[in-house]
């Protein structure tokens, strides 16, 4: 086969022309190459429709089932049926001696996953509230920090742990301090 006739082509003429219709293969969406991270399908099954009849020679072995492993951005998505994106014609199919390389993105990327960020479990009150605490005779002038998660890189720090990251609620430099002059 030449690259021409691999590259861009739909997902069932491409698992027409392997064995056991491309089980275990790799195959590629062109729109997803412009990612850093490894995206790519590994082939789990195909269930192509066999005959469909007089007036649809031309669709045979273009349409059925097709469950694949989706790696999408260095994240393992498990497996999904992607049949209804078959018929697009940007898949590529990834030479074996290309998978190596693919498999070591990915590797890379579960390995060098991102730091959990663990912040503190108190911080300073900003000045005006601060300042309204007192003058209203509250005692702390620290706030305790309650998080809403929802994409689960971060927490709070745990009773004698250490975290990672700073919170500062202080005035810093202005980007214009001439228009602050005289006012502190």
């Amino acid at each position: 086969m030449s690259a021409k006739i691999i590259h861009e082509l739909q997902l069932w003429e491409i698992v027409g022309l392997l064995k056991d219709f491309g089980v275990g293969r790799m195959v590629v969406r062109s729109r997803f190459e412009r990612y850093p991270e490894p995206t790519f399908y590994r082939i789990v099954s195909a269930q192509p429709e066999m005959d469909n009849g007089d007036p649809h020679k031309d669709e045979d072995n273009m349409r059925g089932k097709i469950l694949v492993e989706r790696v999408f951005r260095g994240k393992n998505c498990g497996v999904a049926n992607i049949s209804k994106a078959a018929y697009k014609t940007d898949f590529r199919l990834i030479h074996k001696h290309e998978e190596a390389k693919y498999l070591e993105a990915y590797q890379r990327c579960v390995n060098t996953s991102r730091e959990r960020k663990i912040f503190p479990r108190t911080m300073e009150m900003p000045p005006l509230l601060k300042f309204v605490a007192k003058r209203e005779g509250h005692a702390s002038d620290v706030l305790q920090i309650k998080m809403a998660n929802k994409n689960n890189n971060s927490r709070v720090a745990e009773e004698g742990e250490e975290p990672n990251v700073e919170v500062s609620i202080g005035l810093t430099t202005p980007h214009s301090p001439q228009l602050y002059e005289g006012v502190f």
